[in-house]
């Protein structure tokens, strides 16, 4: 699993996608070439053009597998929790730990990736897509029926892009009270509850 692996990995792809996960976030993906990530990587040019197409083409590759193992920790968090009430702090906490305990992936995730291309920026839709999915599915249950799907996957988009504005701000900026991030976890968990309470509670 990428998202936690600290030390170079052993198959070829997964060592480019490592080094371009380390390149990216240290030099900056503009600055960053093909020949820096082989020769971290320990790869030929013929082995890395192999499997990816381009640099943009790794950098696809790399924010999915990092957004889709992202979704599946936090689907398991979720999962874990028993409590319906705790469900979504839960998720939240998740995904928030992981960023605060593994910058450089919120750097690939929520700036380096921001720009890059059409294609990188579709897979980041995506990626929030599925994030907005995982926030419905776990709060439309306790939602009265009167409230459309559109309604709320418009709230769960919305709760995305706040949730992650929010680790920008607090993780990416340096300020004199820093908050742990269970404490930004209960916050936007509160805000989250809200929305759809709000959303419930309309005529």
């Amino acid at each position: 699993m990428l998202l936690f692996v600290t030390e170079m990995p052993i198959e070829a792809r997964e060592k480019m996608l490592f080094a371009g996960l380390k390149l990216f976030t240290e030099a900056g993906y503009q600055k960053t070439s093909v020949l820096e990530i082989v020769e971290m990587a320990r790869v030929s040019k013929t082995t890395f053009y192999q499997h990816f197409k381009s640099k943009e083409d790794l950098m696809v590759a790399l924010f999915e597998q990092l957004g889709d193992e992202m979704a599946e920790e936090v689907k398991h968090a979720i999962l874990k929790e028993e409590r319906m009430t705790y469900k979504a702090f839960a998720g939240i906490n998740c995904y928030i730990q992981i960023c605060f305990e593994n910058k450089n992936v919120a750097q690939i995730l929520l700036v380096e990736s921001v720009g890059v291309s059409r294609n990188v920026e579709l897979v980041r839709q995506r990626s929030h897509q599925v994030f907005a999915t995982i926030i419905l599915q776990t709060v439309e249950t306790e939602l009265p029926t009167t409230v459309t799907q559109k309604e709320m996957r418009i709230v769960a988009q919305a709760m995305v892009g706040a949730i992650n504005e929010v680790i920008m701000q607090f993780f990416f900026e340096t300020t004199e009270e820093e908050l742990h991030f269970e404490e930004i976890s209960r916050l936007l968990n509160r805000i989250v509850i809200s929305a759809f309470v709000n959303l419930g509670l309309q005529d």
